[in-house]
């Protein structure tokens, strides 16, 4: 069995270029691969260090069973196209006010779901 744990950086880029080619937000991978929502927001850190090596692996072996992957699929180093120039330094950073509002908006849509479904 891989130790994912030691990959996580590799692992992380990889999940989230997967959820952005699908269209898949936080929730939906969660709902999906039966992980839960708040330990997906972990798994997609580069150092993910708040959780348990068995737990993390755990976590990304459900993700492969519920999406069919190979053992080493979320391991693979992809070379990323560079279709667009670099934006602005300027532009890329964002205030602690603005993320502060962006953690709330992802908050809501949350509570949101769980009355929907």
């Amino acid at each position: 069995m891989v130790n994912y744990y030691n990959h996580q950086q590799i692992v992380a880029e990889n999940l989230r270029a997967f959820m952005q080619k699908n269209g898949y937000s936080k929730l939906s991978l969660s709902k999906l691969s039966d992980v839960p929502r708040p330990a997906i927001d972990q798994l997609l850190l580069t150092g993910g260090e708040n959780i348990d090596i068995s737990i993390y692996n755990t976590y990304i072996l459900q993700i492969n069973r519920g999406f069919n992957f190979a053992e080493n699929d979320l391991l693979k180093v992809t070379p990323k196209p560079n279709l667009l120039p670099p934006p602005p330094l300027a532009q890329t950073e964002r205030s602690a006010l603005a993320q502060e509002l962006l953690d709330g908006l992802d908050h809501i849509m949350d509570i949101y779901t769980m009355y929907i479904s």
